[in-house]
């Protein structure tokens, strides 16, 4: 079937083209039914406004840029919270005439790269990034391009930015309180690199309530990164047979959580009495787990909806320093 255009709309409906276009922008020319009668065909027949022709009129680009890591060759399974952030980031965008475009970041490309090619090639009148660095060159590019972006994740930079994020301090300070009020003594923290932000607020957070109950917690011997795992389900068991085995686990992802649970088991320990395990969740998937355990959730399609709402305000020239939101997560304790 050919797009739908404001002529179609016409001769369906009977009206001029100009009623049909006025009709459509609300104008005040035009009475309410006949409002209705054509807004009512245009949902019928599937009509979108032309973008390109709207740009040009407003000078806006109306194309929203998010990019975003994928899944390298051989994983059993991608980020499981992706699909709801794209989900929420085009709710976010709904009953605005701003629509999405999801640019894939390869694994081992360089973060930057993506960035560039979606700026160079006037991809986007706003870019949507995650993974944020503390010092990140995406943040000092899109800056010195004046391109309006928000970041799914905070930086520790002078350039005040529009960000979302997810408060990974009171993740790490609750999931360590949650193991120690369950009687821990030796926890251990799954983190992802600490070049990323997050992972040093997860850090800070489990330190503090370690510092609150009197027990040691070390960066270097208690945070096992997950760019030092090939295979969790046997990082686990070898743990567990260690004569400095943990007796507490935060994992920092269900997909995490399931290889540690399978090698904490294959190592004959049982979860709930030799060990206890929380995990960073973003579904209800470790309810599911034998047996479930613990998580505190993430809600990326809250998440996403805010980062679309920021990128079309900071698209619009409101102020980026306005623009930062920090969310907390939910606890299940199971």
């Amino acid at each position: 079937m050919s797009k739908a255009t404001l002529k179609t709309i016409a001769e369906y409906t009977g009206l001029s083209v100009t009623t049909v276009s006025r009709a459509l922008k609300d104008g005040d020319d035009v009475k309410q039914p006949t409002k209705d009668k054509v807004k009512a065909a245009a949902t019928k027949l599937g009509y979108r406004p032309n973008l390109s022709g709207v740009g040009l009129r407003t000078g806006i680009n109306y194309n929203i840029c998010a990019i975003l890591p994928v899944t390298k060759a051989g994983d059993i399974v991608g980020d499981v919270g992706t699909l709801s952030l794209i989900a929420g980031l085009t709710a976010g965008l709904d009953g605005t005439p701003f629509h999405l475009t999801v640019l894939p970041l390869e694994p081992d490309q360089d973060p930057l790269e993506p960035v560039k090619y979606a700026v160079e090639n006037n991809l986007a009148g706003g870019i949507i990034f995650n993974l944020t660095l503390t010092q990140d060159e995406r943040v000092t590019y899109l800056h010195e391009q004046g391109i309006p972006f928000v970041t799914f994740g905070q930086t520790e930079m002078s350039i005040e930015h529009a960000y979302v994020d997810i408060d990974n301090y009171d993740i790490g300070y609750r999931a360590a309180s949650y193991l120690y009020d369950k009687g821990c003594k030796k926890i251990r923290l799954l983190s992802s690199s600490q070049i990323y932000t997050y992972a040093w607020h997860k850090y800070y957070g489990v330190k503090r309530a370690s510092m609150e109950h009197g027990i040691q917690f070390s960066k270097d011997r208690d945070i096992i990164f997950d760019t030092n795992v090939d295979n969790y389900r046997e990082y686990a068991r070898k743990m567990m047979e260690s004569d400095d085995a943990p007796d507490g686990v935060i994992c920092g992802s269900e997909i995490s959580a399931c290889g540690m649970i399978a090698g904490i088991q294959d190592a004959g320990k049982k979860i709930g009495d030799d060990v206890q395990v929380i995990a960073v969740e973003t579904c209800d998937l470790p309810s599911f787990f034998t047996p479930p355990v613990p998580g505190l959730r993430q809600d990326f399609h809250s998440v996403g909806k805010m980062l679309s709402r920021y990128i079309v305000q900071c698209v619009e020239g409101a102020d980026p320093k306005e623009l930062q939101y920090v969310e907390k997560t939910t606890l299940y304790p199971r």
